[in-house]
């Protein structure tokens, strides 16, 4: 389902909550609910060529947060996805990373609008959704994303793959939460490391 609004050139408007209105009954979220739930990061398809000056690529991750994490959302804590790519060129036993880059997206639920907010942190757009798994299936498409490509790559000299892996970055949770997303297996939220193969134009 597309977004209800988009919104390009400046962010929206966030709803401020005192810190103790949101830390504290998250805080609570988190030592209550400490077993494993049903959640995960898959990658289910990778669609990647290469031009003369750029990687461009697009995505689909299926993402299945844990129930502390949606709980989380809905007590005001924002959590951000991030999908990293690595182009390797190498032979049977070793591989060399040609490119590292990674986009982040950041899902926030908007308590005044009732609505969950989509931020790319990469360039500011943000997207507005009615529920929080129509959200979570916008971060987990990524369309014609385009990755300058360093000295020495040059397409059709050589085959290249592209590595790929999404997960929740823990180290952009609040500060509070943090000591007790590390250690809860249910906050190490990732996809395997996947590889694809590049086409090149």
């Amino acid at each position: 389902m597309p977004p209800i609004k988009r919104i390009r050139g400046f962010r929206l408007h966030r709803c401020r909550l005192r810190v103790k209105e949101v830390l504290l009954p998250t805080l609570g979220v988190f030592m209550a609910l400490t077993g494993a739930a049903s959640a995960d990061f898959v990658v289910r398809d990778v669609q990647a060529r290469l031009d003369q000056q750029a990687l461009h690529v697009s995505t689909w991750v299926e993402i299945n947060l844990s129930e502390q994490a949606e709980l989380a959302i809905e007590n005001g804590v924002p959590l951000v996805m991030l999908t990293e790519f690595e182009l390797l060129s190498g032979g049977v036993l070793w591989n060399k990373a040609l490119l590292e880059s990674r986009v982040r997206r950041q899902l926030r639920y908007h308590s005044l609008a009732d609505r969950y907010v989509v931020e790319n942190l990469e360039n500011g757009e943000i997207d507005i959704y009615n529920s929080v798994n129509e959200a979570l299936s916008s971060i987990g498409v990524l369309r014609r994303q385009v990755f300058t490509l360093p000295v020495g790559v040059r397409p059709g000299v050589r085959g290249y793959t592209l590595a790929v892996r999404s997960r929740l970055d823990i180290n952009r949770l609040p500060a509070a939460l943090r000591p007790l997303a590390f250690f809860s297996p249910s906050w190490r939220m990732s996809s395997d490391w996947t590889r694809w193969q590049v086409r090149n134009q």
